[in-house]
């Protein structure tokens, strides 16, 4: 309702939940949040509102007593900031570099002291490293030598060992990790790029490639362009 003075002057007289020069905003204090008796206060910036608490609560809605732990006795150390989760139950949200329920550890994970890609933990001010296959040490920084493991590689393979890892080198007529498969040349096929896998004895094929495809010589590091080729190897 636009209610004007003597002088020509006037405002608007704006109906219960609108505010604003022209009534154009709603009050956002019409559906009151506060808990525990707190007052709803409009702020300038229309739209907003603040709970004003009761005695003996506080929060953004009024939700929490002061009694609370978190309020009390501040257990959150270092920085870290409280956070209610019930009547009596808190937890503790920890800046970087602190750790522990109440932020109590130096985080000792923080100078990523495990290697070779595995997982820091920390317990209490102390690191836990959890090793990935291959390493082991207190900080995971040894390399296992699988190849100390007696019948590593079958049927006479050698065993190379590498870094969180090894390698069988299989004799004439075995393939696989174990050297524990017999080798059969075109199974599966070593020919890239649809060229076509011939067995031409035991332990012996050749590839019929297509035209225009880049013919890798053996033991050689020569490459060349040509037309339909065979390229013959042994396992």
């Amino acid at each position: 309702i636009c209610v004007t003075y003597h002088n020509g002057t006037g405002y608007c007289k704006c109906l219960e939940g609108f505010l604003g020069e022209y009534c154009q905003h709603r009050d956002p204090c019409e559906k009151n949040r506060c808990q525990n008796g707190g007052t709803c206060v409009a702020q300038a910036m229309l739209g907003k509102a603040t709970c004003r608490c009761a005695l003996g609560f506080t929060g953004d809605d009024c939700q929490y007593s002061t009694a609370h732990p978190c309020f009390v006795s501040h257990p959150c150390l270092n920085g870290g900031t409280c956070h209610v989760r019930s009547r009596d139950d808190y937890e503790c949200t920890c800046q970087v570099g602190f750790t522990g329920k109440l932020c109590q550890w130096t985080d000792a994970c923080l100078s990523h002291p495990c290697a070779n890609g595995s997982t820091c933990t920390t317990v209490a001010n102390q690191f836990s490293c959890r090793c990935l296959a291959g390493f082991t040490g207190q900080k995971c920084e040894t390399d296992v030598n699988e190849c100390d493991i007696p019948g590593q590689c079958q049927h006479g393979g050698t065993c190379l060992n590498l870094l969180g890892s090894y390698q069988c080198q299989c004799p004439q007529g075995f393939t696989g990790q174990h050297c524990d498969s017999p080798y059969v040349p075109c199974a599966p096929s070593p020919c890239v790029n649809g060229g076509t896998c011939r067995q031409t004895g035991d332990f012996t094929f050749e590839c019929n490639c297509l035209p225009g495809t880049v013919r890798n010589k053996r033991n050689s590091s020569e490459k060349e362009i040509d037309r339909p080729v065979e390229w013959k190897g042994t396992n």
